[in-house]
């Protein structure tokens, strides 16, 4: 259904999320600004299926991711296509949404985007370019102690918990008003991960692991050589699923 945010302009929303974005890129001693600047994409999202034009409103993300990839590579000029590239390869996970929203409708929540999301990044990592991308986790790499949890999940779990904190921040803002009960739901899951991280002693999954792993088949511990990124794993079958189940709906409303 349309939802109810459709009195913050296209443009406020575009403004906030990759100023946000860009912040935590630059803040990396201290990056959970990027956290809050997924909120407005989720938001953009809503312009997006309120709009009778499947492409309106839609540059508004390509245009954020942009800002906020160029951000992680310092505003380099000789890294702006390599950005431009990565975030339109990012914008597709919200393409997906909203052409599986399309067939599927409402049940279809935006948790979805975030399937895309780390299937995308998952894909990447599967390609011989991986040394060349730019990883959502990757804005936490100056912050080891804060996920130690990255053991049990692989390294992009922290791309998943950046994603959903962000969505739960949407939640509890821009869908509907203020709700105290998804922005308490949000601070717990912000915060949670980082306390819990604190207090174990796991060896952290840092990227040139993933790396490793993914073009030599070398691990840093047995259960990361077995498991591997589940996370975006499980992320990547899950989408190939919801498309699947698109397509069908799709030569289906055409009998």
């Amino acid at each position: 259904m349309a939802k109810k945010n459709n009195h913050v302009a296209p443009w406020v929303l575009f403004v906030a999320a990759a100023g946000l974005l860009a912040a935590g890129w630059w803040m990396k001693s201290f990056p959970v600004l990027i956290v809050f600047g997924f909120a407005p994409l989720f938001a953009l999202v809503d312009q997006v299926q309120n709009n009778d034009h499947f492409w309106t409103h839609v540059e508004f993300i390509l245009l954020a991711l942009v800002v906020a990839i160029f951000a992680a590579y310092h505003f380099d000029p000789n890294n702006l296509v390599a950005a431009m590239v990565q975030a339109i390869v990012f914008a597709l996970a919200f393409l997906a949404f909203n052409f599986s929203h399309q067939q599927l409708g409402d049940r279809l929540g935006k948790f979805t985007i975030i399937f895309f999301w780390l299937a995308l990044e998952y894909l990447m990592l599967k390609l011989p370019w991986r040394n060349n991308v730019v990883f959502l986790a990757d804005v936490l790499a100056l912050k080891p102690t804060w996920t130690q949890w990255t053991y049990y999940t692989g390294y992009l779990g922290i791309s998943l918990w950046i994603l959903l904190s962000g969505l739960f921040f949407y939640l509890g803002t821009l869908h509907s008003g203020i709700n105290w009960y998804w922005v308490g739901a949000g601070l717990l899951l912000l915060v949670g991960p980082v306390v819990y991280s604190l207090n174990v002693n796991h060896s952290t999954i840092n990227h040139s692991q993933m790396i490793t792993l993914y073009e030599t088949g070398q691990a840093s511990s047995d259960r990361y050589g077995k498991e591997g990124e589940l996370v975006s794993r499980t992320a990547a079958w899950i989408s190939i699923v919801i498309l699947l189940l698109a397509l069908v709906k799709t030569k289906t409303k055409k009998k």
